[in-house]
């Protein structure tokens, strides 16, 4: 937590798979006068200092087309929610008066909802996919390469670093994915209760046992690459 020119910033909890603990989060700053405006490139969510309000927030994740974003918008203007800002068009974020129904009915539409966003997590991570294995095949027909350029040290480290970066970034996805679906596998019964939800949700606990997957599969990568290259 950061102020700076009259400007709060905090590190978002993550849109993606803690969006409960986001909007009790909002929601706590709100009360103590700290209005959320936008959150940035990095993930920090930015505050400016105002009234102290008591609002509900809610985070959405939008799957439709640009031309259907204004329909969009209008059911939850409708359903009482006000639109705040937006992050890369796809997150919503909203605000309300205490006790204005969510925007999901029931636990199925809010599975959809689930589904529907991690399926664009994991096709997006796939993108990087390409420029990791293009840059792992750099790696390897340049191994014995008398080029001054590839071999240079640190050539080499960056192709190491950012070709497994990339190549293992879906993986990575996948596995936070999975994760949730097992941890977590009643949120869907919370639908309409996202603070209930937040006080189950453990980002420390769940941060901690993600690094050590990532670590395990990160040697396992090292090994391969190790006895590859």
């Amino acid at each position: 937590m950061e102020i700076f020119k009259g400007k709060k910033y905090i590190f978002s909890r993550g849109i993606a798979f803690y969006p409960e603990k986001e909007m009790q989060l909002l929601k706590k700053q709100g009360e103590k006068g700290w209005h959320f405006r936008k959150m940035n490139q990095v993930g920090l969510l930015v505050f400016e200092k105002g009234k102290s309000e008591e609002k509900e927030y809610s985070v959405d994740f939008f799957d439709g087309s640009p031309d259907e974003l204004s329909e969009y918008l209008v059911i939850y203007k409708q359903a009482g929610w006000e639109n705040i800002t937006n992050y890369k068009k796809r997150y919503f974020y909203f605000k309300a008066d205490c006790g204005t129904p969510t925007i999901y009915s029931d636990a199925e539409s809010y599975w959809i909802r689930m589904k529907k966003e991690w399926n664009w997590l994991l096709i997006r991570s796939l993108a990087y996919l390409p420029i990791g294995i293009v840059l792992l095949i750099m790696l390897f027909f340049t191994k014995t390469s008398k080029t001054i350029f590839f071999a240079n040290l640190w050539i080499r480290t960056m192709l190491i670093f950012f070709g497994m970066l990339f190549t293992v970034l879906p993986l990575g996805v996948a596995i936070s994915v999975i994760f949730s679906l097992v941890i977590y596998r009643d949120r869907t019964k919370y639908y309409n209760q996202p603070e209930r939800f937040a006080r189950k949700q453990k980002v420390l606990r769940d941060s901690i046992i993600l690094a050590m997957i990532g670590f395990i599969v990160g040697v396992l990568v090292s090994i391969l690459l190790r006895n590859s290259f």
